[in-house]
């Protein structure tokens, strides 16, 4: 796994938004070869790119993949106070395949992410206070680490984003109801609207009304839906009326590289859009844009903190 060899601290400062991200800190085992995942850090190392102060509440190995991922999140300035170190459980890893350019997971049990602490995962979040804590499903998969991610969530009055991230094996009806009970605003892909559908025993077969529909039975604010090469989709809510906004990919340069991360992207995306106070469908419109983009590069984060610099220049994010 490559690790990079000086620390290229993204461009927040003591008075940049701070943000909360829970859950897995694992090795991607591409094809290629390892490279850090999880969706949590990738939408983490996204965030600090986008001038963000983002902290990551996790728990990794005290062994040599431990010790890369954390050196990744210094490089990167995702602040790692939360990353606590299991003195038994590996490090998390998750082999990846692609089929057809669409990448499957195998996660084995026992990570280290599958034991974060309670106390020491809410004593993180008090701390830090985030405006938005951003969290998935795969985590939620040992009662050890749901109970975490629950006193986390407890500690702060934070918008809750949650990108569903269903990995097959990990997650049941139970575990979908649970995230759309407890966040405001969900990311999902067609796909995964689908196994919404399938699991909750909903009847609508349209994506736009089923999406209708889980806003106005879960109160949600907004439920970004991403349709890969199709672009994207919001439903956000305004009282009683369910707004329905779709946004075609955006021609990129360059043929795509890999499509791992794309989604992490986007909800990086919706995170920045929920503390610079974008409309739902500025968010959609940017986030296709920006997962685009790293559809181009090797790996789903940039090492380059330039490759921000852009996206940012076109929003109006730039900070001195």
């Amino acid at each position: 796994m490559t690790v990079p060899n000086e620390s290229r601290l993204g461009s927040h400062n003591a008075t940049s938004p701070r943000v909360c991200v829970f859950g897995e800190a694992l090795v991607d085992e591409l094809p290629a070869g390892p490279v850090p995942g999880g969706a949590p850090l990738n939408v983490a190392c996204h965030a600090a790119g986008f001038g963000l102060a983002p902290l990551l509440v996790s728990r990794v190995g005290s062994d040599d993949a431990g010790a890369a991922l954390l050196s990744v999140l210094v490089a990167r300035g995702v602040a790692a106070e939360g990353v606590e170190i299991d003195p038994s459980r590996p490090t998390g890893r998750a082999v990846v395949s692609l089929h057809d350019g669409v990448p499957r997971f195998e996660i084995p049990e026992g990570a280290a992410f599958d034991a974060i602490d309670a106390g020491a995962a809410e004593e993180a979040v008090r701390k830090w206070r985030p405006s938005v804590i951003v969290f998935g499903t795969l985590a939620q998969r040992d009662p050890v680490s749901r109970e975490a991610l629950a006193r986390a969530l407890s500690a702060s009055k934070a918008t809750r984003l949650s990108d569903l991230n269903l990995r097959a094996g990990w997650y049941d009806g139970a575990v979908v109801r649970r995230i759309l009970d407890t966040a405001q605003i969900v990311k999902v892909s067609d796909e995964e609207l689908e196994e919404i559908r399938r699991l909750l025993g909903l009847t609508l077969r349209d994506h736009d009304a089923l999406a209708a529909d889980v806003v106005r039975r879960y109160r949600l604010r907004a439920l970004y839906v991403t349709r890969g090469a199709k672009g994207a989709f919001v439903s956000c809510r305004a009282g009683d009326v369910v707004r329905f906004t779709e946004t075609p990919a955006r021609a990129a340069g360059g043929p795509v590289v890999d499509t791992v991360g794309a989604g992490d992207a986007f909800t990086a995306t919706v995170l920045l859009g929920l503390v610079r106070g974008w409309t739902p469908e500025e968010s959609l419109t940017r986030g296709v844009a920006f997962a685009g983009a790293v559809t181009r590069i090797e790996g789903a984060t940039p090492s380059d903190p330039a490759f921000y610099s852009p996206f940012l220049e076109e929003w109006g994010q730039v900070t001195a």
